[in-house]
């Protein structure tokens, strides 16, 4: 394949054509339906294939020289653990064997540096299937846990924020009224208790909003900055589960600044300046992109 350098064409089609050319395919039914807004949709062609696809590809498959599937794992259709089950491919490919050979170079020496490796060999922390998603920390791993915090909390304190306590288990109807509920309730774990529905947190806002709306507040406490170190609850799909960077149970410094519009402009500043001031402490470095409104999004565009 890679000699005949089959070219990859695209092609722009009515959706009309399409429901008609993929209707032995009930998920490219699907998309078509569901995701496509346009009479015309596009396309790509190479050799026998034809599939749907925004693009842009190479130009033909004379530039994939070297190719490996990496892995594969379970996913449900969309995300959604009620929908049909299905398989993930990875794979990757380079236009020539030397630069497989240096990324297979690249990956077997991060591989020795797995967070997840040197947890358990260092006995940092471990998983268990009985609690998936949920680490454990042992004592050397809890020593290191429990100073990232302090220090932390004593950048709280130089900053002006006031460490808060607030509970884990929340009635339903405190996600109704913040939105939650509406959009993320499938990544919460919930429950009942006496005929009531109740849900574990997830995230600190709504319980730092119940701390604000405990009593009238005067405009001379703003900006009030309110920190927490929470346990949070997200019901991650299984097959999204890695190590430390992708849990279902986790604790993070976590904090919402109450403030009025004037001062906006001068919190985003100074909560950039504190993330940039901990970054530099370890040695990172990062990239800020603004995020996207996604279509189910919260809030009031105005605001």
């Amino acid at each position: 394949m890679s000699k005949e350098k089959q070219p990859f064409e695209r092609l722009e089609v009515s959706v009309d054509d399409l429901l008609e050319m993929f209707k032995y395919n009930t998920f490219k039914v699907r998309i078509l339906k569901e995701k496509v807004k346009t009479p015309t949709t596009t396309i790509y062609r190479c050799g026998p294939l034809i599939d749907l696809c925004r693009g842009p590809h190479v130009r033909h498959t004379g530039k994939v020289k070297s190719f490996k599937v990496t892995k594969n794992s379970a996913t449900y259709w969309e995300g959604d653990a009620k929908a049909e089950s299905l398989q993930r491919v990875y794979g990757i490919s380079f236009p020539d064997a030397k630069r497989m050979k240096e990324w297979e170079k690249f990956q077997e020496e991060a591989s020795k540096r797995d967070h997840r490796k040197i947890g358990k060999e260092q006995e940092l922390f471990f998983f268990h299937e009985l609690s998936p998603g949920s680490c454990f920390f042992q004592p050397k791993g809890a020593h290191i846990y429990n100073t990232l915090i302090e220090f932390i909390r004593s950048e709280y304190k130089v900053r002006g924020f006031q460490e808060v306590v607030t509970p884990n288990v929340y009635n339903s109807k405190l996600w109704m009224t913040s939105g939650h509920w509406q959009h993320y309730a499938e990544n919460m774990f919930s429950f009942d208790v006496e005929k009531e529905q109740f849900a574990l947190k997830p995230m600190n806002c709504p319980g730092h909003c119940l701390i604000f709306d405990h009593r009238i507040r005067s405009w001379r406490e703003l900006p009030l900055r309110l920190a927490d170190f929470g346990v949070l609850h997200r019901n991650e799909l299984s097959g999204a589960l890695s190590g430390l960077t992708r849990v279902r149970r986790f604790q993070q410094d976590d904090a919402h600044i109450f403030c009025t519009v004037s001062q906006i402009s001068e919190e985003i500043s100074g909560a950039l300046e504190f993330l940039q001031y901990v970054y530099k402490e370890f040695g990172f470095s990062f990239d800020l992109c603004l995020s996207t409104r996604p279509d189910n999004f919260l809030g009031d565009i105005a605001v």
